[in-house]
């Protein structure tokens, strides 16, 4: 049990975020985070999609080390298959970021659809966080029709 009076320190804030809200089946899917925490003691970035027809896929958690534990703008990538059939389908990625003292920022819900005739670009506001990687998150996408078909 915890002391009541123990000092939980700050919540980290998601100060700004991106993530192109259609993308092309077979793409790779950028999703912009910029997080900061005045504790300096972020810990890891933990990412749910949900996909209708489908239902929550598990949750991916992103470990966040040196100087990003403090302040990060980078970006999460999701690949995606290349299945024409997804273009039926609708995801919504929800994403916070947490703290070792059990503190959570406010959590981001990003809309994702497929487009065969679209092509995702990284706004000019977001080049500079194009260049810090965060991670990948590791979720295998299947089609909706793949689970009513069983």
């Amino acid at each position: 049990m915890k002391n009541p009076s123990q000092d939980q320190g700050n919540a980290p804030v998601i100060v700004g975020y991106y993530a192109a809200k259609v993308i092309r089946p077979g793409d790779t899917w950028k999703i912009f985070l910029q997080a900061e925490d005045p504790d300096g003691d972020m810990s890891d970035i933990a990412a749910v999609l949900w996909q209708a027809g489908v239902g929550t896929y598990p949750t991916e958690v992103t470990r966040l080390k040196g100087d990003d534990r403090k302040g990060f703008s980078g970006y999460l990538f999701l690949s995606t298959p290349s299945d024409s059939n997804l273009v039926s389908d609708e995801m919504e990625l929800t994403i916070l970021v947490r703290d070792s003292r059990g503190n959570r920022s406010q959590p981001i819900k990003l809309p994702l659809r497929f487009n065969l005739g679209v092509r995702q670009e990284v706004p000019e506001t977001w080049a500079e966080a194009d260049k810090h990687r965060l991670g990948a998150l590791m979720v295998n996408i299947e089609t909706s029709q793949r689970y009513s078909s069983r």
